[in-house]
């Protein structure tokens, strides 16, 4: 604490003496504001190795249940906001977002249309993803409705 109070005292003094008194301390006690941005810079630039660990089947398992958990979380989380069940089908959620853009319309309210639209393309962004994922299970009657869609009935 000596040594920090008398260097303090010693750069007031010479300071003082200094032609522009003010720019001196203001040079002395400036920190260099690149140092961050240019730290960022360095960790973006910086060689990531992949961890072999991850390709192992327990751990690819794991990540898969992780995966899996986070999406029906997510997933509930948006059915409850917009007031379906969990296992809705397309035709339930395009009918309840309409109507629930609809309400938000007549009142006006554009941030609850947005989120009732965004809360819609994510669930559905979500069931693509668990069916690309093998997550989910299709019901003989969802194979049957996409056979007739190939046959063109």
């Amino acid at each position: 604490m000596k040594v920090l109070f008398l260097s303090m005292s010693m750069l007031t003094a010479a300071s003082a003496f200094a032609p522009n008194a003010a720019s001196t301390r203001s040079t002395l006690f400036t920190t260099n504001t690149n140092t961050p941005t240019k730290l960022m810079a360095a960790k973006k630039s910086a060689v990531t190795i992949p961890n072999p660990f991850n390709a192992l089947p327990w751990n690819v398992r794991k990540e898969q249940a992780r995966e899996a958990r986070r999406m029906k979380t997510e997933s509930a989380k948006l059915h409850r906001e917009l007031g379906i069940a969990d296992d809705a089908t397309f035709e339930e959620i395009t009918a309840v977002t309409q109507a629930l853009i609809a309400k938000a319309e007549g009142e006006g309210d554009i941030k609850k249309k947005i989120k009732v639209e965004i809360a819609k393309d994510r669930i559905m962004q979500i069931k693509l993803n668990e069916r690309l994922a093998g997550l989910t299970v299709l019901t003989e009657d969802a194979k049957a409705q996409s056979r007739l869609e190939e046959v063109g009935v």
